[in-house]
């Protein structure tokens, strides 16, 4: 090893130790240097410059998930999500694709009942460049009938390869709410057909305007994300979506998978809206004090220890997994406890996280404590995704917070005492009789929903 160093070139050798020198004398926990500012049309936009990526990001949010889909168009989102690869005003799909390729860029679209976001992340050179396939993806598809009609085969793929956790949580959301948050983010079968290129440019025209967007960068200077916001224009007709009211349910919904097939069960009760973000950490914290992932991981998925209390659940059973969640919207938000189990042991399963989720109010103030680590934790470890931050950051401006980064979701976690959140806790076990049910696979050994009621 020392007859290899002394090959080195001293140059590099000198240049080496003081990048090392310099990361280590500067920490950094999360983007600083954020700017936020607001044009006359509404479009908010937030710029982190100073992080250290090697990446930069920029997200294109709009506040137009599948709960704005009316019942001429359910399922636009849908195929929002996948025309995205399409062509646009600028480019065409291949030389979209084959440019992002090149350049080791790519885009994706994440959506759900509330936003639809599309990202860039490439080299930060090449951002100026590449900048003009974002505009394209988000405001300038065509969604020419064609590539429409190709993308109902797609669809028609996507519902068949659902994984059974994505479709139970999609299902405790119908189950729990009626309006328009019972909308799914997938298209339903018997509606694929009628959809056209018409009906998402109208659906576009309705809801991708500029009050109900944010623009946000990781990366990126300022003035290069004001020219992309100065980009998304729209006709003077603008009007702001209608907002319907959403109404509790708390129902149950099935999807059969066969018999001795594993089964996915989902148990929730209402908690707090976006807007409340003092709430959402306190219910963040409530979930990872019953526990969210694993403590140890081994080489395969049953070689793991999960996080307690609700890993006692599986009592030593690895086909058997536990975890809590927690969804919060503009308006409303859902708690509750996914279990993944086999066939056999799923009718006891759904009764105990039933009964876990009626008596969440008993967890101590050891419990609480714990919680507040492990989310610190969570919090620290994908604060290195510019993507994920910078899509965080666009959905801040939405909803007017000013959260920043996990250093300051860190303050805000260490400042909430734990009598606040076992008050919380003991609320949410006040709701159990306002409890939705959602279950995925062998839905005949598994008990109907009064029994479950009746833990």
């Amino acid at each position: 090893m020392k007859r290899f160093a002394n090959q080195i070139p001293q140059s590099l050798r000198n240049s080496t130790s003081r990048s090392v020198k310099s990361a280590m004398s500067k920490p950094r926990f999360g983007p600083t240097g954020i700017v936020r500012s607001e044009m006359k049309n509404g479009i908010k936009i937030t710029s982190a410059q100073d992080t250290g990526f090697m990446f930069a990001a920029c997200t294109i949010m709009f506040q137009a998930g599948s709960r704005y889909e009316t019942h001429d168009d359910l399922g636009a989102t849908h195929f929002l999500r996948l025309a995205s690869t399409g062509g646009g005003c600028r480019a065409t799909a291949f030389s979209k694709l084959r440019v992002l390729q090149q350049a080791g860029a790519y885009i994706t679209t994440t959506l759900d009942r509330q936003t639809v976001a599309y990202t860039l992340r490439c080299p930060l050179h090449m951002f100026s460049d590449l900048k003009y396939y974002l505009l394209d993806t988000a405001v300038g598809c065509c969604y020419h009938d064609w590539e429409i009609t190709d993308l109902k085969r797609i669809v028609r793929g996507d519902l068949n390869r659902i994984h059974p956790e994505q479709r139970v949580i999609d299902l405790i959301q119908k189950a729990a709410w009626a309006g328009p948050l019972a909308n799914s983010v997938y298209c339903e079968e018997d509606r694929i057909d009628s959809m056209d290129g018409e009906k998402l440019r109208n659906y576009v025209s309705m809801n991708f305007i500029p009050p109900m967007c944010s623009v946000a960068s990781v990366g990126v200077p300022f003035e290069e994300t004001m020219k992309i916001a100065e980009k998304i224009e729209r006709s003077s007709e603008e009007h702001l979506p209608q907002s319907q009211k959403v109404y509790p349910r708390m129902g149950h919904e099935y999807y059969d998978l066969g018999p001795d097939s594993d089964t996915w069960i989902a148990v929730a009760v209402p908690s707090c809206d976006s807007w409340d973000f003092q709430g959402v950490f306190k219910h963040a914290i409530i979930a990872s004090a019953c526990g969210t992932d694993n403590m140890q991981e081994g080489m395969t998925s049953m070689n793991r220890i999960p996080q307690s209390p609700l890993g006692l659940i599986s009592d030593k059973d690895v086909h058997t997994d536990c975890r809590a969640f927690n969804i919060s919207y503009i308006d409303t938000g859902l708690f509750g406890i996914l279990a993944k189990t086999p066939s056999c042991s799923a009718y006891r399963i759904s009764k105990m996280i039933a009964e876990f989720l009626a008596r969440v109010g008993e967890l101590g103030v050891t419990q609480i404590e714990e919680g507040k680590e492990r989310l610190l934790l969570n919090l620290a470890i994908h604060d290195e995704d510019c993507v994920r931050i910078c899509e965080g950051l666009a959905l801040q401006s939405l909803y007017n917070s000013q959260i920043d980064c996990a250093e300051n979701s860190a303050k805000i976690i260490q400042g909430i005492s734990s009598e606040e959140v076992s008050a919380t806790a003991k609320l949410l076990s006040s709701k159990c009789h306002q409890m939705a049910i959602a279950i995925v696979g062998d839905i005949g050994v598994v008990p109907v929903d009064q029994d479950i009621f009746r833990r």
